[in-house]
């Protein structure tokens, strides 16, 4: 079974976005209340909901954004984009001491996110094989996302455990960083390609 570059490409840089946030995500509301200053369970609600909300906001807009514009290259930097602001976040959070720092990082990584996941779609449904669609889409479902949560949950659980939190939000930006190497594969291959 043949999956184009485009997809494989893709589908890496899905897994290691993924296992980069949830290093961090299932451990959230722990860190949040311990190293958040005046922080409670409501914090960790509201922080949620604030990221939320931001990203659904945010997301709409920028896919129909894209989609009023030929050709590739508009979604290819909105997902640019979000990769930077991830990074920025993920190291932002080394700094974080006090819940309006807090709120700031949330709204920003509901942008990245919105950046990045509405170019992603777009991208992904642009150049998926027809006739393995399922296949792929399972891929993107159980390797980009399942698998990637898993694996990067159960080592941030032994990150915590054994350094604290810092070094799991510097290896999350890290990684966030090397997926830069994924987009750069991947322009070439989508710079000049047409929307159908």
């Amino acid at each position: 079974m043949v999956i184009n570059k485009v997809i494989k490409t893709l589908l890496f840089f899905l897994f290691a976005v993924n296992m980069a946030a949830a290093l961090w995500t299932p451990l959230f509301s722990v860190f949040i209340t311990q190293n958040i200053i005046g922080a409670t369970l409501a914090t960790v609600g509201i922080a949620g909901a604030i990221y939320s909300i931001t990203r659904s906001f945010l997301q709409v807009l920028i896919s129909r954004r894209l989609d009023a514009k030929v050709g590739e290259h508009d979604d290819f930097i909105a997902l640019f984009s979000g990769i930077v602001v991830a990074c920025f976040c993920s190291f932002s959070l080394l700094f974080v001491f006090h819940i309006w720092q807090l709120v700031i990082v949330q709204v920003l990584w509901g942008v990245a996110d919105a950046c990045t996941m509405a170019a992603y779609y777009s991208l992904f449904s642009h150049h998926i094989d027809r006739k393995v669609s399922s296949f792929e889409w399972s891929l993107f479902s159980v390797g980009g996302v399942t698998t990637a949560v898993a694996i990067g949950g159960l080592i941030g659980g032994f990150i915590a455990t054994s350094f604290g939190f810092p070094i799991i939000f510097i290896t999350a930006g890290s990684i966030n960083i090397l997926s830069f190497f994924f987009l750069i594969a991947l322009y070439p291959q989508i710079r000049l390609a047409k929307k159908s």
